[in-house]
């Protein structure tokens, strides 16, 4: 009785649409192709029929040093506004500058840059990175537990929009989110949300339809789990609400979250026209990466079969044959015609040029040359340099996508400030080692106009090569002393470092006092 329509809760209808036009494009296939594929798993349901199934993995290769690049500079949030002081004299530069400090700090508890890095792996190999900030009443901030946002990534095949066809968030009907939660936690939140005892005998694993019998008993419930599902749409204030259910309950009715903006910030790898979903690097290389693993297996399979001779004998002259080094053989009869030595069998070795072509092809039109990939002989590290540089080019398309997901997190991370946190507020500001709680004391700037741009810098692997290509040209022409040189190294590139600097000091001070007063 309960497969019926009207025994579903709304949400779980649109998740029902949202799922189809998952399947229609052919979304949770290629997510669970492509995810297998990166990790190593590349023969799962194929018949070998007794070939062997190596994993020559440039899948892996590929993604990784896409990610690394896109990664190759630090980023960082910077909020600003162009608006004039305010009329008690508190300008909206040192509201920002005061933001900023909180972003600082908010960015490394949160790890943003192991996020980040997770998100373009996710949109590298599923084609889109969704990140989606909620409040959490248990985080701890100071000494008591105040509840603070989090920002976490989900994943694009449980998120649903309403309408598919619109890359941009804020103009999408509703938000659909799906997630899988412990029953037991589920009804212990609506019992929390005031849910009637009847609607939470409905919360029920996905796979039982029994909840009017409400015969489940706790410790059945305690590791069985269903889908949940969050609804996010906008009031007629533009305020967005909340809603949550599972199939047949609803958890917490509608909430005014007293947002703006959706929590969500969406970054595709590649555009896909007239979707929301974007395009997986991984896709691309599914057929290349299968046809080496093939094309290596037969190879590996004939040298195996073929890559020693064979004997055949006269079973009629000879009863055994055997291998043994300088051991006779007795022949009954004439000896000749008796065994024959088959050669090795030949492989033709134009398969061997396909696979390497296949190999070296598909790195080039991905990006991923040699060159870029570190795999060449550094015999001029200025050439090099510039054609790694050149070749991470076709990368900026997925770096300007990365700098606007950040940037979209940072407007949701300031709506969130501006309609959660009071004036009395603290809260922690500045980096480690430098953090400080300071009140919040911002109110004032809610309805102010704030922007939220990138900063990119280089990051510590190019910088320290800059450095040491300079540093090595100032010692070569005599313009530093090396005691000058050493002191501007990286700590971490020579042992002892402190002890060699001052022996050679001491070295220089004793050859400068050895020297005629005049020439001193």
């Amino acid at each position: 009785m309960f497969h019926k329509k009207d025994a579903y809760t709304s949400e779980w209808e649109l998740y029902e649409k949202g799922r189809e036009y998952h399947h229609s494009i052919g979304l949770y296939e290629k997510v669970n192709a492509n995810e297998r594929f990166y990790r190593g798993d590349q023969w799962e349901g194929v018949q070998s029929g007794g070939l062997p199934t190596p994993v020559f993995n440039i899948f892996r290769r590929i993604i990784d040093f896409f990610t690394s690049t896109v990664l190759s500079s630090a980023v960082r949030m910077r909020y600003s506004s162009d608006a004039p002081a305010t009329s008690d004299g508190t300008a909206e530069e040192e509201a920002c500058e005061k933001l900023n400090r909180m972003a600082e700090d908010r960015w490394e508890r949160q790890d943003m840059d192991g996020l980040l890095a997770d998100a373009l792996q996710d949109a590298a190999i599923s084609g889109d990175a969704v990140c989606y900030t909620y409040w959490d009443p248990t985080v701890r901030t100071g000494q008591a537990y105040t509840g603070d946002f989090v920002s976490v990534l989900i994943d694009n095949t449980n998120v649903f929009f309403g309408d598919p066809n619109c890359k941009d968030v804020e103009k999408q009907p509703y938000i659909l989110i799906s997630m899988r939660e412990n029953v037991e936690n589920l009804q212990k939140q609506a019992k929390a949300n005031g849910v009637p005892e009847a609607e939470i005998r409905k919360i029920t694993p996905d796979d039982d339809t029994s909840y009017e019998s409400g015969d489940l008993a706790k410790k059945e419930l305690e590791n069985t789990r269903c889908i949940s599902l969050i609804k996010l749409w906008k009031n007629e204030d533009g305020h967005v609400c909340f809603r949550k259910s599972v199939r047949h309950a609803v958890i917490r009715e509608e909430t005014d979250l007293g947002l703006t903006r959706y929590p969500i910030a969406v970054m595709n790898w590649t555009p896909v026209k007239n979707s929301w979903h974007g395009q997986a690097v991984a896709t691309g290389l599914l057929e290349n990466q299968i046809f080496i693993n093939k094309g290596f297996s037969m190879v590996m399979k004939h040298m195996m079969d073929t890559a020693f001779s064979k004997v055949v004998y006269d079973s009629t002259v000879i009863d055994e044959w055997s291998n043994r080094v300088g051991e006779a053989v007795a022949v009954n009869g004439p000896v000749e015609s008796v065994a024959k030595v088959l050669p090795a069998g030949q492989m033709q070795a134009g398969m061997l040029d396909v696979l390497q072509l296949a190999i070296s092809t598909t790195k080039e039109f991905m990006g991923a040359t040699d060159t870029a990939l570190g795999d060449v002989t550094p015999t001029n590290t200025s050439a090099i340099l510039a054609l790694q540089q050149s070749s991470n080019v076709p990368l900026e398309n997925v770096k300007r996508s990365l700098y606007r997901f950040v940037e979209d997190i940072g407007k949701i991370w300031l709506d969130f400030l501006f309609a959660y946190y009071d004036d009395g507020r603290l809260v922690p500001a500045g980096k480690e080692g430098e953090r400080a709680f300071l009140p919040f004391e911002l109110s004032a700037f809610k309805n102010e106009l704030f922007g939220c741009h990138v900063d990119v810098g280089p990051s510590t692997y190019w910088s320290e090569i800059t450095t040491l290509n300079t540093l090595d040209k100032l010692l070569q022409l005599g313009k530093i002393t090396l005691s000058q040189y050493l002191e501007r190294l990286p700590d971490d590139l020579i042992p002892k470092k402190r002890e060699l600097l001052e022996e050679i000091r001491a070295s220089e001070q004793a050859a400068e006092e050895a020297l005629p007063p005049e020439i001193q």
